[in-house]
Parts: structure tokens; C-alpha cells; sequence
């Protein structure tokens, strides 16, 4: 049960990366800071967020030529 509620978790989180990096980036920089959370927590979450940023601002470059 508990693995399947994570799965859950895992997906919003994601999905949520791929919607709004930027918001992301930000929540887990405050979470850094405020030291609620590891500097290593959350790395993959961080990885997809910066992945989205890139494919959103190559097709804003692609867009404008």
C-alpha cells in the first residue's frame, strides 16, 4: 500500500517538474535552505526540472528563427 501512495507521489512530483521547473527549482532551494531537507534530497526531482528548463527555452530559441 505504501509503496503504491509513493508511486502516486513520484508521479505528481514529476509531472508537477515538467509543468512548472521554475517553481520546482524554487520550492527545493527553500527547502535547502531552511534545512528541512539534504542537499542530496530530491537530486533526481532537481534533474528533471533543469531537463524541462532546457527543452523550454531551446524551443523558445527554436521558435523565434
Amino acid at each position: 500500500m505504501a509503496d503504491l501512495y509513493r508511486g502516486k507521489i513520484t508521479a505528481l512530483l514529476i509531472s508537477l517538474a515538467k509543468d512548472d521547473p521554475h517553481l520546482v527549482k524554487e520550492m527545493i532551494a527553500r527547502l535547502k535552505q531552511g534545512g528541512e531537507i539534504e542537499s542530496g534530497d530530491l537530486a533526481y526531482l532537481e534533474k528533471i526540472a533543469d531537463r524541462w528548463i532546457r527543452i523550454a527555452r531551446d524551443n523558445a530559441a527554436k521558435a523565434q528563427v
